[in-house]
């Protein structure tokens, strides 16, 4: 199960008139300390910091005119609900954004300057999208799922298809938080690069789709509890799950401290600041828990940084070295 070919070719063109190729930069540090040809791919300096921002324009870029009038809604941890605010703005299209208590400050005042109307409802982002489903289905509207929606996952799979045009990694490391992006990820790569070896990553505390894979069923986790809250779906959705099930070739879960300290040396190597969402690709393959051979061109998806100084000064502070 993935993202059919031709899909993923029509969002890239889709999209390419909205955002423009982010960097594929290599790291002679991370290099140097994993005997590695180490690469960052820099979605952090898309227009929201985010990836998330194709699967919106991917998305809302295929809505006919009837749809575009009445509008869209969604839920989101954040960076969706930011990427659907920044594609509506760009595209005239009316957006509703229904975020959890979680959401942070940064997150938030980020959202608040493209002008949505912004509902906050319940602790976790699942209880935020019960409510904007319902609305969408009352209204009319649109509704726009951060990750289990077909034009958005063949959006993210764009993040594989830019890579592809400069290199063929031998390994691709990216995080997963309802299982979009990896799915998208996996999609590109089965049709595009079937040698990649593509590994997901998630925090404990926000391992769903970890777990998950490991009862092989999906599984929701009664909270999430890792400081990665865009990580924070407390279950995937069964393509999602089908699909990792079936194409990735492993995952991996890292603590919240090692994401933290991974996010910090990316600070201070590359002078690149992350969401610990992010950083814990990185995590990942420093811990050595990702397999890969001496020498292999390896990929890291450096997929968001919406998050605010205080807590990078916070953890600088407890965990810097």
């Amino acid at each position: 199960m993935t993202i059919p070919k031709h899909e993923i070719e029509a969002a890239a063109i889709r999209i390419r008139p909205h955002l423009a190729v982010t960097p594929l930069v290599r790291s002679e540090e991370f290099s140097r300390r994993l005997g590695a040809d180490v690469h960052f791919k820099l979605d952090v300096l898309q227009p929201t910091h985010s990836f998330k921002v194709r699967g919106a324009f991917s998305a809302l870029a295929r809505l006919d005119p009837s749809q575009r009038k009445l509008g869209v809604v969604t839920a989101s941890g954040g960076n969706h609900g930011l990427a659907v605010a920044y594609a509506a703005s760009k595209l005239g299209i009316p957006a509703s954004i229904y975020l959890p208590e979680s959401a942070t400050e940064a997150k938030l005042a980020a959202i608040r300057k493209l002008q949505p109307e912004i509902v906050i409802h319940g602790a976790a982002w699942d209880e935020a999208n019960v409510l904007a489903q319902r609305k969408a289905a009352e209204t009319g509207r649109c509704y726009v799922h951060p990750f289990d929606n077909a034009d958005v996952m063949a959006g993210q799979a764009t993040i594989l298809t830019e890579i592809l045009d400069e290199q063929r990694p031998d390994l691709v490391v990216a995080s997963i938080g309802g299982g979009g992006l990896i799915s998208g990820i996996l999609s590109s790569a089965v049709h595009f690069s079937p040698k990649t070896r593509v590994v997901g990553v998630e925090t404990i505390g926000a391992d769903s789709m970890f777990q998950s894979r490991k009862a092989g069923r999906i599984i929701e986790l009664a909270a999430i509890t890792s400081i990665a809250e865009t990580l924070g779906a407390r279950k995937t959705e069964k393509f999602q799950f089908e699909t990792v099930m079936r194409h990735v070739d492993d995952l991996v879960t890292v603590p919240d401290e090692s994401a933290i300290r991974a996010m910090l040396e990316i600070l201070a190597f590359e002078k690149v600041l992350t969401e610990p969402a992010a950083s814990c690709s990185l995590a990942a393959l420093l811990e050595r828990k990702v397999r890969f051979e001496p020498g292999a061109r390896i990929v890291v998806i450096l997929c968001g940084a919406n998050i605010g100084l205080d807590r990078v000064n916070s953890w600088q502070a407890e965990y810097g070295t």
